[in-house]
């Protein structure tokens, strides 16, 4: 990914994850980086003047004009060397499109290129902490069977039958059930793929809409390897560039969470290998009303996906970390997440669910194109991709449907389990139920 950068004079907020929240009485702006180049979170706060900048560092806005504003506004005098004290400590920080972030980002890029294992980000500690957050993280995945939402013993589906799952990426403590009806359908119903293909919704711009890594990925569990023959197969398959903007994985959970719960469903001696892909946005498609199929990188990934999958048969399957809805003030609506809206919320994921369940990707991507994705689904073109490279392999059922709101009623995500069956089992077992929750 381009970086442009800008002097301090002109100002440039670069993208960030900035959420109101109030700390020792105080309001105040928690900030994370979603590039990593700046680790942890920075608390700011929520000072007028720093709402103001925040506005107006465009880049084409100088320090003086900023202070002009705010004179012209309130008639009390505001001096450039105010704005000009705020951008350099916000430089400092490492939150501008300075020349001072370029040199970050890039070194962080330099960094990682080296590394042979991509390094755990969610779950990270050393020494006798590590040793404790192992067992704790150990403890909650073998609790996900037995929390509110979670599968039964037996699911109504064919044995040998599943190629490929969606599953969540959300948080365990928020998500775990749902985590563990995709994974007990791949791992008691699952085909014994030897290597899956793990593609994963990126939160971050890319250059590119398809990012690889030859990475393999560390866990807490344990590591877990990737397959770069059929990484090196799919790329030469493909034929588009996977590899520029790899830096992009560094600090993106979508993949990480799954090799985590495959490490744990398959144990240290039968995890499968994967082949982590992620995926970048085509929401622009929705106001222009292109197709995906229409476009020539979409188009050939899922082409070269589907061969891939084709081509091994049972000893490759599919994975997609994917999440749907993201709803409420803490994503910038103004509607609170009330009982109400939870009902609305779950009507329309539940269309889109039916869109998925008719194998069509591009019914799928259509459903939302009259809203222009209202309830911020995340992952639509992760979804799209998967659907594309099962269409004709394998039929989409949906296993559960769940949502997570915070008690506050101001920030709630849905997500859900889908398995992808192959065509044959489901002929062979034409009264097949698949159990929705």
């Amino acid at each position: 990914m381009t970086v442009q950068v800008f002097p301090l004079d002109t100002p440039a907020v670069r993208p960030l994850d900035m959420h109101p929240a109030r700390v020792d009485g105080r309001d105040v702006i928690i900030v994370r980086d979603p590039l990593g180049v700046m680790e942890g979170a920075a608390v700011l706060a929520a000072h007028p003047l720093l709402l103001v900048f925040f506005q107006l560092a465009n880049g084409r806005t100088t320090c003086a004009q900023m202070a002009e504003v705010v004179t012209r506004a309130t008639g009390t005098i505001i001096g450039a060397e105010v704005f000009e004290s705020i951008a350099k400590q916000l430089d400092e920080a490492l939150l501008l499109l300075s020349p001072r972030f370029q040199e970050a980002y890039e070194g962080k890029r330099r960094e990682f290129s080296q590394l042979s294992v991509r390094p755990s980000t969610v779950f990270r500690a050393d020494g006798l902490d590590r040793l404790e957050m192992i067992k704790k993280l150990a403890e909650q995945l073998r609790g996900h069977v037995h929390a509110s939402g979670a599968p039964p013993a037996e699911l109504d589906l064919p044995r040998k039958s599943v190629v490929g799952v969606l599953s969540p990426h959300i948080d365990y403590d928020r998500g775990g059930a749902a985590y563990a009806w995709a994974y007990r359908a791949l791992k008691d119903y699952g085909v014994g793929a030897k290597t899956y293909i793990v593609i994963g919704t990126s939160h971050k711009p890319m250059a590119h809409r398809f990012v690889a890594t030859r990475k393999d990925f560390e866990t807490p569990l344990g590591l877990v390897e990737t397959d770069r023959e059929l990484l090196d197969e799919l790329r030469e398959s493909f034929g588009g560039e996977l590899f520029a903007d790899e830096f992009a994985h560094a600090n993106e959970h979508t993949i990480e969470l799954q090799t985590i719960y495959l490490r744990h469903i398959f144990g240290e001696n039968e995890t499968p290998r994967i082949v982590p892909v992620l995926v970048g946005s085509f929401e622009e498609m929705l106001l222009t009303g292109a197709k995906p199929s229409d476009d020539p990188e979409i188009a050939s990934f899922c082409k070269a996906l589907k061969e891939i999958l084709e081509r091994h048969g049972g000893r490759v399957g599919l994975i997609a970390g994917v999440d749907l809805s993201h709803c409420g003030p803490h994503f910038g609506q103004p509607v609170m997440n009330d009982e109400e809206r939870e009902r609305e919320i779950e009507i329309g994921d539940r269309g889109a669910l039916a869109a998925l369940e008719t194998g069509d990707p591009e019914k799928f991507f259509d459903y939302f194109r009259e809203d222009g994705n209202e309830q911020q689904v995340c992952s639509i073109a992760t979804i799209y991709v998967a659907m594309a490279a099962m269409q004709g392999l394998a039929i989409p059922r949906v296993l559960t449907y769940q949502q997570a709101n915070t008690p506050d009623r101001t920030c709630l995500v849905s997500f859900a389990s889908v398995a992808f069956i192959k065509k044959e089992a489901l002929e062979h077992s034409p009264k097949i139920v698949i159990v929705s929750g």
